[in-house]
C-alpha cells in the first residue's frame, strides 16, 4: 500500500492495495499533515476494499473521506464515528454506493465525487481531452477541462487545463445539451448520455451533497 501527500487537496492518496492499515502511515507518523489546522481529505483509491479499525483515530483533524471503490468498507470504532460526528466530516462517493449508504447510516453529510463526462483522442497522436464535472465543498460544480499531449521536443509539453463554474441553480435552470454546448468536445459529453444521467440522479436525491444529519 501506498500512501502519499493528497492531490488537490491537504492530506492523503492511499493506493495499490486492498487493505489500508496504520502501519501504512508510518511514513507520516509525527507530521505536520495528519493534524493539519485546516482540516485532513483522504483519498481511499479504486483498489482499497476495507480500512481497518481505528486507522482514522490517529487523524484528529480528519474532514473528509474520498472514497473511490464503491464497495470500500470503513471498520469505524466508537471512538472514529465519535471524532467523524465531532468533525462533521463529509463522506465522498458515488449516489448509492457504499459511501452514500455509510453517510445515511452515521447521519453526516454526504458530497458526489468528480465525475468524468467524455474522453476523446489518442495521447500519442494528437492528444487527449478529459471532460470533468466537479464539485466544490458546498455542493456546486464546474467543468474542468484537460488537454493532454505530448510537445514537440524533449521536455516540452503540450496542452492545457481550463474551467468554468456552473450556475448555482444549473440542475434546473440548464439542460445537459447546453452544458455540452460549452465544452470543448461537447458533441461526446452528448452521445454518451453521462452527464444527463447524473444530473437526472441529482435532481431526484435533491443535489449533489446532501445532508443526512437534517432527515
Amino acid at each position: 500500500m501506498i500512501v502519499s501527500s493528497g492531490y488537490r487537496k491537504n492530506g492523503f492518496d492511499a493506493y495499490g492495495g486492498n487493505i489500508l492499515r496504520r502501519e501504512h502511515m508510518s511514513h507520516w507518523m509525527g507530521s505536520k499533515e495528519m493534524t493539519d489546522p485546516d482540516g485532513v481529505c483522504f483519498e481511499l483509491g479504486e483498489e482499497i476494499e476495507y480500512v481497518d479499525p481505528g486507522f482514522f483515530e490517529i487523524l484528529p483533524t480528519i474532514c473528509e473521506i474520498w472514497i473511490m471503490n464503491p464497495k470500500c468498507k470503513l471498520a469505524l470504532t466508537e471512538a472514529e464515528i465519535e471524532l467523524f460526528h465531532k468533525n462533521n466530516v463529509v463522506l465522498r462517493g458515488k449516489f448509492d454506493t457504499a459511501a452514500e449508504h455509510l453517510a445515511q447510516q452515521l447521519k453526516l453529510p454526504f458530497l458526489h465525487l468528480d465525475v468524468e463526462l467524455a474522453h476523446f483522442g489518442i495521447y500519442f497522436e494528437r492528444g487527449v481531452d478529459i471532460i470533468t464535472i466537479r464539485f466544490y465543498s458546498d455542493g456546486t460544480a464546474y467543468i474542468h477541462q484537460d488537454c493532454r499531449c505530448q510537445g514537440i521536443s524533449a521536455g516540452n509539453t503540450g496542452g492545457g487545463e481550463v474551467s468554468f463554474n456552473l450556475p448555482d441553480d444549473f440542475l434546473t435552470s440548464m439542460s445537459p445539451e447546453e452544458i455540452a454546448d460549452k465544452c470543448w468536445i461537447g458533441d461526446k459529453v452528448k452521445q454518451n448520455g453521462i452527464l444527463r444521467s447524473l444530473m437526472n440522479k441529482a435532481r431526484k436525491k435533491g443535489g449533489f451533497l446532501i445532508d443526512y444529519s437534517a432527515r
